[in-house]
């Protein structure tokens, strides 16, 4: 039983690493140039895939209570509407 739940840990922490591993290639998405900021759909996406990988690794903190991880889950979340919000208003002025 205790072997179970061992290897049910090994393979969520291994699906979840390479969620993040697959964001932050997908992430790539956004560029800095001389005229401003630009993302498109496949950054967002890999943003928000990252958030599911946080979210997936630290559960069992999130669950918990955990202050430190409750105000990074909300610091990335933020950072993401943020982004969302300046895509839409680049796409508005274009």
């Amino acid at each position: 039983m205790i072997l179970e739940q061992e290897d049910n840990v090994k393979k969520r922490n291994i699906v979840f690493g390479l969620l993040f591993a697959i964001s932050l290639f997908l992430i790539g998405g956004f560029s800095l140039d001389r005229f401003g900021f630009h993302s498109d759909l496949i950054g967002i996406v890999g943003t928000l895939l990252l958030i599911v990988a946080y979210l997936g690794l630290n559960w069992a903190k999130l669950k918990s209570g955990d202050h430190r991880t409750r105000v990074a889950t909300t610091w990335i979340i933020g950072l993401l509407i943020i982004v969302i919000i300046l895509n839409i208003i680049e796409a508005a002025l274009a």
